[in-house]
């Protein structure tokens, strides 16, 4: 009897779920294009998506509508979320538009000629498409069998419409107009390709927001270079005049130092500044005096002889110099006084004064003679002598003598005329001619024509008595010609 209960209870389950399974019709749902197939007993739109777990936004579009019969066939196309950040607001919108342009056209948003829009940062046009962003994971959505719905999930857009403003600037006093959409002065100067260099003065500053309506105004600084200490500094500068450019530099001046230009001048665009560092140093230079040498007779002493009677010692001068540098270069020396720190001393060389008579044996006898001399002799004749037979003193010394052996021509500077001498070799003579070519320690012998001996070597002469008068002696003599 149990059995049969229960065989009876089977049967009676199958049969009830075999007629509601045979009463369900076939609905296929597409979410954004993706399809699934589905069995309900369900009449309208809205509780077929809600037996299935489908949750639907007011923006999306579900055909045919939530509050109309369910039919075979449901499509759902989602709206895309997008932030819009425009004119200071944020609002959050669902749109089916296409491009940007469309969306903006659909919120009433109007765009200025130079406005700007980004979207995730990037700067897009209007044609730019407003399509989601692809996940590679996509993910279910639903319940039960409409878990196997995996679609791509829909993510939000973020628009920001950047409002351009106009800007004033004047550079320099040039008048420029543009459009910006930069959030700071200088990044608005940046943009519009204005540079500012070191010492450009803006105002209002460069971290100040872009407001409408504003006027930036730009005083520029005027390029400069510095040549100082060696280095070359290439800057730009406010300053009205060169020294303030200096100070602003660091550059300092000593008490001497000075630029070119003046530190007093005018600056002007790219004008170069020499800074001169001028330095002064005195020195003691040293200069000796030379002595001077005279020469005194000593009567002790026998005629030439020689002796250092007092020695000379030179004298010393000093002078102070001012010596000015200019960038490490002198430039000039000036005396700024003169002294003799010593006297020079006078060299005396006594010469000898004394006559003293000597006897010379010769082969000719003895000879007596109170000078020897070293000369160099030479010979003549009147035929050698320079003069024409025809001339008028052809033959005649400077005495009027005949010139013949025994005539000796000097110089009287040196031997006076008329002088007794003595030459070994050729004999007793007197000084009784001169000769143009006869100077100094030379003397030339004469002799007859046809007979001339020549002579070209140094010899010892002799003066021989009477000794002449003190004040008719050549006490010192000359050095020259030399012995060679």
């Amino acid at each position: 009897m149990g059995l049969v209960v229960i065989c009876f209870l089977l049967v009676a389950t199958y049969a009830m779920r075999h007629a509601y399974i045979s009463t369900q019709r076939e609905v296929t749902l597409s979410v954004d294009g993706y399809p699934l197939s589905f069995r309900t007993h369900q009449t309208s739109v809205d509780a077929f998506l809600e037996e299935i777990g489908i949750e639907v936004n007011g923006a999306d579009i579900v055909l045919p509508g939530l509050h109309t019969d369910l039919d075979n066939r449901v499509v759902i196309e989602r709206a895309k979320p997008v932030i819009l950040e425009v004119d200071g607001q944020v609002l959050e919108r669902y749109t089916h538009s296409k491009t940007v342009g469309d969306f903006l056209l659909e919120t009433g948003v109007a765009l200025g000629p130079h406005d700007r829009i980004t979207m995730e940062g990037v700067e897009v046009g209007l044609e730019a498409p407003l399509s989601s962003r692809p996940i590679s994971v996509p993910r279910g959505v639903g319940k039960g069998k409409a878990m196997l719905l995996s679609v791509n999930p829909v993510s939000t857009r973020r628009i920001v419409i950047h409002r351009s403003l106009p800007l004033q600037l004047f550079d320099d006093g040039v008048l420029t107009t543009f459009s910006t959409i930069a959030p700071t002065v200088g990044q608005a100067l940046k943009e519009h390709g204005v540079l500012i260099y070191l010492g450009d003065r803006v105002k209002p500053g460069l971290g100040t927001p872009v407001s409408t309506g504003m006027r930036v105004y730009i005083e520029r600084a005027k390029p400069l270079t510095i040549l100082v200490d060696g280095r070359r500094i290439v800057t730009r500068t406010q300053a009205e005049r060169v020294k303030e450019a200096l100070e602003q530099e660091g550059v300092t001046l000593g008490v001497r130092d000075y630029t070119i230009p003046d530190r007093l001048t005018s600056l002007t665009d790219n004008m170069t500044v020499q800074v001169i560092r001028v330095e002064e140093e005195f020195v003691i230079e040293e200069e000796p005096i030379p002595f001077e040498t005279v020469r005194r007779p000593d009567r002790e002493l026998e005629i030439d002889h020689w002796r250092l009677a007092q020695q000379g010692e030179e004298g010393l001068r000093r002078r102070l110099i001012r010596i000015r540098y200019e960038n490490g270069q002198e430039k000039e020396r000036v005396m700024t006084s003169e002294w003799v720190a010593k006297e020079p001393t006078t060299e005396v060389i006594a010469y000898g004064g004394e006559i003293v008579v000597r006897e010379l044996e010769a082969p000719e006898g003895p000879v007596r003679y109170w000078r020897k001399i070293r000369m160099l002799a030479t010979s003549y004749t009147a035929a050698t002598s320079g003069k024409s037979r025809d001339h008028p003193r052809y033959g005649l010394t400077y005495l009027g003598w005949k010139a013949t052996k025994g005539v000796i021509a000097v110089d009287p500077q040196v031997i006076n005329l008329g002088t007794r001498m003595y030459v070994p070799g050729y004999g007793f003579g007197t000084a009784a001619d001169t000769g143009g070519a006869i100077k100094g320690r030379h003397i030339d012998l004469a002799y007859d024509e046809g007979n001339l001996v020549l002579w070209f070597k140094w010899v010892d002469v002799y003066l021989l008595e009477p000794v002449p008068p003190l004040e008719e002696i050549r006490w010192i003599l000359p050095y020259w010609p030399l012995e060679r």
